[in-house]
């Protein structure tokens, strides 16, 4: 006779139960693993990698290119000697750097005079109007131009009197050697008439010239 059957053949209620509650038994484990696999999701710890950074160090070498400029101005020159100007009305016409330039005695205290008497003054012979060759007039101390009739008062710096021009004559900055008697120039205090550069157009030249 088979195990689990009565004699009559019919099968044990409490076998039959024990089976079924077998098969439950497992069921639920399994439902069990299944569902706490999605209600409580597993932690996954992140390794983040690390990553090393060298620094490149370069050398970097600069050219400086120097540029030396040269500076063209005045020269000091000899444009007359005390001997040439003896008396008030004398003059020396001569050049300095290439410009024709007036050395007066005026015969009387005068702007940026010089000699003994503060009365030697040096002047540009171009009229500031137009560039004409100007001439001086010693009974009125003034240069004069022949062309529009402008004139310059030589003892109050080269101020214009009458004419056309708006500005003073440009003047020459002279010198005095009291141990020779020699008269230098150095340079004018504005713009000759026709240069936008005085001391870089003009010419170095030795002094001349004649009294008149």
């Amino acid at each position: 006779m088979a195990e689990g059957k009565d004699k009559k053949g019919n099968v044990d209620p409490n076998r039959r139960a024990v089976i079924i509650g077998g098969a439950a038994a497992v069921a639920g484990i399994a439902a069990g693993i299944v569902i706490g696999g999605y209600g409580f999701p597993r932690t996954t710890k992140v390794v983040q990698p690390q990553v090393t950074v060298e620094k490149e160090i370069s050398t970097v070498t600069k050219t400086v290119t120097t540029t030396t400029v040269k500076q063209i101005g005045y020269v000091k020159q000899k444009v007359a000697n005390i001997s040439q100007l003896s008396s008030p009305g004398q003059y020396v016409t001569t050049n300095y750097m290439g410009y024709l330039v007036y050395i007066i005695k005026t015969g009387v205290p005068s702007e940026n005079g010089v000699g003994p008497d503060n009365d030697i003054v040096g002047f540009s012979a171009y009229c500031a109007h137009m560039g004409y060759i100007l001439e001086f007039d010693p009974a009125t101390n003034c240069l004069l131009c022949p062309e529009h009739f402008s004139q310059y008062d030589v003892t109050r710096g080269g101020m214009q009197v009458v004419g056309h021009p708006n500005q003073y004559l440009t003047q020459l900055i002279l010198e005095y050697d009291s141990s020779t008697g020699d008269i230098y120039a150095l340079g004018f205090n504005r713009l000759v008439y026709g240069t936008y550069n005085t001391a870089l157009q003009g010419m170095s030249s030795s002094s001349g010239g004649g009294s008149s």
